[in-house]
């Protein structure tokens, strides 16, 4: 599997460069993962606390046939921002089987490991076409060109969403949608707003696999740039922030510490106590996610939500030619929660 191209690469040191010197110094979420990272992941969404994944699969496998039909029907392809191992995406794949289609599937993910355990899982899947897809699709939305007519479904799962700042959402779905055409979809996972005990416990879970997952990223940043980040100088805590409705994860420096950067020159001097905050994971309202959709020029077409109302499903689709005016949607949304 090809590595990623240097522009790239570029791209991320600088814009590590920059997330280090903010105060408080942040380093971008992505790093979370590699092959290790996925691998963290994928034991972390089985862990008894961590309940986000649990609802999501629920609603896919109960709301497939509603998210294609809210899609437009006739879905040729479908294309994974984020694929991790693809565990939520065959109820999707399924029920366009079962339409009578033999859908495409384009995984794109960061991680090698991820795009492997995607292949591997979907060969077990047949009459499903599989691409892979290695780069950062945050800075580097390129899709392999279409194989078959029907329409393309763009899914961004896991309530990934929740890592963003509301410009970087919509900077993200106006990439997506200059690769769609009309009629085309794109699916968003959301987290819902929670009780504060159950968040915490589900980023603070007491085997502490949460805990090595968020020291991954300071092992990705050494691999990057040449960093002397040592792992046993951070302490993990996951946050609750009730004013930005977020939950926060933190490393937190356990002693005074002056750590090389490598190619980014310079060191980072942190404070007995002081954080480097690693991702946020917000919650969001119906209204708020939908508003961000119709500011990118998206149509909200279909909305689920789970059982215990603390994950949503949302689809959005390119309006037909002459048919968007701002402020189009399907129809009104609730008041904010």
């Amino acid at each position: 599997m090809a590595r990623l191209r240097a522009d790239v690469r570029d791209g991320m040191i600088e814009e590590l460069r920059l997330a280090l010197s903010r105060r408080p110094p942040e380093i971008p979420c992505k790093y979370l993962y590699d092959d290790r990272g996925s691998w963290l992941f994928e034991l972390i969404t089985g862990l008894p606390e961590y309940f986000p994944s649990r609802c999501e699969r629920e609603l896919l496998r109960t709301e497939a046939v509603g998210v294609l039909e809210a899609a437009g029907g006739d879905v040729a392809e479908v294309v994974e921002l984020g694929s991790g191992a693809a565990h939520k995406t065959a109820p999707l794949l399924h029920a366009i089987l079962g339409s009578g289609h033999a859908p495409r599937y384009v995984a794109v993910d960061i991680s090698e490991h991820a795009l492997l355990r995607t292949r591997e899982l979907l060969s077990r899947e047949p009459g499903v076409a599989v691409t892979l897809v290695r780069g950062d699709y945050e800075h580097d939305l390129s899709l392999p060109a279409r194989t078959a007519s029907g329409r393309r479904l763009v899914i961004f799962l896991g309530g990934t969403l929740g890592n963003m700042e509301n410009a970087e959402a919509c900077a993200l779905f106006s990439r997506v949608r200059a690769e769609l055409r009309p009629g085309d979809a794109l699916l968003v996972g959301a987290n819902l707003p929670t009780d504060r005990h159950a968040l915490e416990a589900a980023y603070n879970d007491s085997a502490g696999v949460t805990a090595e997952f968020n020291k991954n990223a300071l092992r990705n940043v050494n691999a990057l740039v040449g960093s002397r980040f040592e792992l046993e100088d951070f302490e993990h805590e996951a946050i609750w922030n009730e004013h930005l409705r977020r939950i926060e994860m933190w490393l937190f420096a356990r002693r005074h510490l002056e750590i090389p950067l490598g190619a980014l020159g310079g060191a980072l001097r942190l404070a007995q106590g002081e954080g480097l905050r690693t991702e946020i994971s917000r919650r969001f309202s119906r209204n708020e996610l939908e508003s961000l959709l119709v500011e990118s020029r998206l149509v909200p077409s279909g909305w689920f939500t789970s059982e215990d109302g603390r994950f949503a499903l949302a689809v959005a689709r390119v309006p037909e030619q002459g048919l968007w005016h701002p402020g189009l949607t399907s129809s009104p949304a609730p008041a904010p929660l």
